[in-house]
Formats: structure tokens, sequence, C-alpha cells
């Protein structure tokens, strides 16, 4: 019922990537946020660490089944100032889990000391009535 979906992001060993050994050892690598979940009676609850990242910076969305977060840090690159070495620059993360028997528009969401917690309530458990139907 809630299975994780592999990141999406450049990591240097995705298939498909450019993969490019000396951008990663003097270059910034993305990574995959660790993310905890767990499953009460009544909801889920993921829990992203994203040390480093202003609120403004994060986005959830849910499209279809699928729940996405994205962390995003943008900084300006023209602007040497005397750097010799730069590892703070740009940098992005993104998880997508694949969620169904949740209630989308009650999902909440708190960013506290680094750490994303999404709060995910089940939708009721449907059980199918049976109709007697008269014989004429």
């Amino acid at each position: 019922m809630f299975d994780m979906i592999p990141f999406v992001n450049s990591h240097p060993y995705a298939s498909g990537s450019n993969w490019d050994p000396f951008q990663e050892f003097f270059g910034t690598v993305a990574h995959a946020a660790a993310t905890d979940i767990r499953e009460t009676d009544k909801a889920f609850t993921i829990e992203t660490e994203l040390p480093g990242y202003d609120k403004s910076e994060l986005s959830v969305s849910m499209k279809e089944g699928v729940l996405t977060v994205r962390a995003e840090h943008q900084t300006n690159e023209q602007s040497d100032d005397g750097y010799i070495r730069r590892e703070r620059t740009n940098s992005t993360v993104e998880r997508r889990f694949e969620v169904s028997g949740v209630d989308a528009g009650a999902i909440t969401a708190e960013y506290v000391n680094g750490v994303l917690k999404l709060t995910l309530p089940k939708l009721p458990e449907v059980i199918p009535q049976q109709h007697q139907i008269e014989i004429q």
C-alpha cells in the first residue's frame, strides 16, 4: 500500500546519468534524503531529513497517487568573493512515494529543525454492502 519509488535526482550512479568522476570529487553530488515512514491505525507519518534548507525551498505535492517531496537550494554562482573552494552551492533533493488509501486533501506538513514531517490520514475502509434483490 505504501511503496517507495526510487528517488529522482542527479545521483552519479543512477542509470542513464552522465557521471563525471571529476565533478563527483570536486563538485556537489545530490543525495537522497533519509526518510522514516510509520503507520498507525489512522495515518501514515513520513519524516524526511532536509537539514540546511529554508522552508521556502521545500515543496510537497501529490499527483495521481504519488507524493513528491522536493528541496532545492540555489546560490549566486556568479560571485567569487575570494573562495578557494566552494562546496555549498546549488543542491536538489527529491523523493517520491506511491501512496494509496490516504486522504490527499487532509495531508499536513511541518518543518522543524531540518526535519520535514508529513501526516497522511488514511481513508476509512470501505466495506461493501450487500443488497437483497427481490425475485418476482
